[in-house]
């Protein structure tokens, strides 16, 4: 399974002010928040972790967990300048953040599964658009890469919002991860799983 995130880093300078008081108490752990406090850059740790626990939480609802709102349940911890780990409870997962000048992009997942990752720059302002723009390039590249026609394909979400492929009404054994925010969006996806018959309890929950 894999999980994504993306901030664009100009709109998040802009419409988000994550020194105000309380925001920092209420969203980190004491351990990351002396991760922040070290930083040379606290505004970047900041969204760093934020885009890692977003990413870890969409796995951990894929995995069949319930909603939550408590990002303190959900803590970070890095390896490296790229690398991390983020525990819910008492699932550990890997993730993998790439920052630049324009984004900051967490993907998480569960052990050592490689992973096939797109990221665009958007261009529309609407959320709605930008993603069915999101979900259209999925179906686009998947067909593409899987000799397909596109026309056969459906991405439907779950009602706890995860994604899944369908491939002739029938769900396929991908895991999916969606995001975007403000110019940028990505997807990312389990390279290898196959295309077999979806067999998760979630498919009972789709929207139809």
């Amino acid at each position: 399974m894999v999980g994504n995130d993306i901030i664009d880093i100009k709109e998040t300078q802009r419409s988000t002010n994550w020194e105000r008081r309380g925001f920092i108490q209420k969203i980190f752990s004491i351990k990351e928040q002396n991760l922040i406090r070290a930083s040379a850059d606290p505004f970047t740790t900041v969204w760093r972790l934020w885009s890692m626990k977003e990413s870890a939480y969409k796995v951990y609802i894929q995995a069949g967990g319930e909603r939550f709102f408590g990002p303190t349940r959900i803590e970070c911890s890095f390896n490296s300048s790229e690398n991390g780990w983020v525990k819910i409870d008492n699932i550990s997962l890997e993730t993998e953040t790439v920052i630049n000048a324009n984004y900051i992009f967490s993907s998480a997942r569960v052990g050592t599964l490689e992973i096939d990752t797109c990221i665009l720059q958007l261009s529309g302002v609407n959320g709605k658009e930008q993603s069915d723009f999101m979900q259209q390039q999925v179906l686009n590249d998947f067909a593409k890469s899987n000799s397909m026609p596109w026309v056969d394909l459906l991405l439907q979400k779950t009602r706890a919002g995860v994604p899944l492929l369908f491939y002739k009404d029938k769900p396929l054994n991908i895991s999916l991860s969606i995001t975007h925010h403000g110019g940028y969006g990505a997807y990312s996806m389990v390279k290898n799983e196959g295309l077999s018959d979806f067999t998760a309890n979630n498919v009972g929950q789709l929207f139809f």
